[in-house]
């Protein structure tokens, strides 16, 4: 994905610390910046969900950038992937174009 950011001229960041609202830190798989909106977008990248820990770790850190309103749809990107569902990078490409008006 950081080469599809690359190609498409997006600057981002890799797993860049990022401090909610309550002081605790994440770090995001990648913080893009939406040059022409001005606004930042965090994107997450699911990609052991099969893994009911791992799963059950991230709902929660959803829900922890919800209260520091990083919404789904809003600044919030995500893709997911399981060992069954492979990574489509062509459908998440048109998607991040569009979404960039590229």
């Amino acid at each position: 994905m950081a080469d599809m950011y690359y190609d498409l001229g997006i600057p981002y960041r890799y797993e860049c610390k990022l401090v909610l609202k309550d002081g605790r830190a994440k770090y995001p798989d990648f913080t893009l910046l939406d040059v022409k909106r001005r606004r930042v977008i965090y994107h997450e990248h699911l990609g052991i969900l099969e893994d009911d820990e791992y799963r059950a770790k991230n709902f929660i850190k959803l829900n922890d950038y919800s209260k520091s309103g990083i919404y789904f749809g809003k600044n919030l990107l995500m893709t997911f992937e399981t060992e069954y569902c492979p990574l489509n990078i062509k459908d998440i490409r048109e998607n991040v174009m569009e979404m960039f008006g590229i």
